[in-house]
């Protein structure tokens, strides 16, 4: 996955209000133009190529994150704990919650070149993981063999960073993945 995909991901997965200027959605190319009529309008022709999709697969992908935000609440609080992070694997973890509610993110990202297989991740409660989202799938959309986690992950009773429960997970290099309770 390229890294502007996982950037992405993390900017619509992070607390505060995502700011995409337009055109971003899509990866257009030319400078904005406070002119309608100059020289620089959205490429909207450029989703329409039927020789590469490019454009089409990265609104995709940001339409898709945008949706997982909008139905995850817990995207969209303050409340968020970065708990996990690694120099030497580039991996990042980080848990965002809903007070009182039970909503209970778990995003995780790998900034490597390596697709990590049973990495140990701290969850905030056992159980049921289910993997909401997966960047790894985009990748050359729809990727056939995707790095994941086959939907869904068991958190057991050992505890790590923190948290009461931990799993093994598989980490797409350069990509996110996205787990909710249940």
């Amino acid at each position: 996955m390229h890294i502007h995909l996982l950037c992405r991901a993390l900017l619509l997965t992070a607390p505060g209000i995502p700011q995409i200027f337009m055109g971003q959605e899509f990866l257009e190319d030319k400078p904005w133009d406070v002119d309608p009529r100059g020289p620089n309008l959205l490429s909207w022709n450029g989703l329409d190529t039927p020789q590469d999709s490019t454009m089409r697969d990265h609104l995709r992908f940001t339409k898709d994150l945008i949706r997982l935000r909008r139905d995850l609440p817990a995207l969209r609080s303050d409340s968020v704990h970065a708990f996990y992070q690694s120099d030497n694997d580039r991996v990042i973890a980080y848990h965002r919650w809903r007070e009182g509610t039970g909503d209970d993110v778990i995003v995780i990202a790998s900034f490597g070149e390596t697709t990590w297989t049973g990495y140990r991740i701290g969850f905030p409660a056992p159980g049921l993981w289910r993997e909401r989202f997966n960047s790894n799938v985009y990748d050359h959309w729809v990727n056939p063999q995707v790095a994941g986690n086959g939907g869904v992950v068991v958190a057991e009773g050992r505890g790590l960073h923190g948290f009461p429960a931990s799993a093994q997970i598989v980490i797409p290099a350069n990509g996110v993945v996205v787990f909710v309770k249940g």
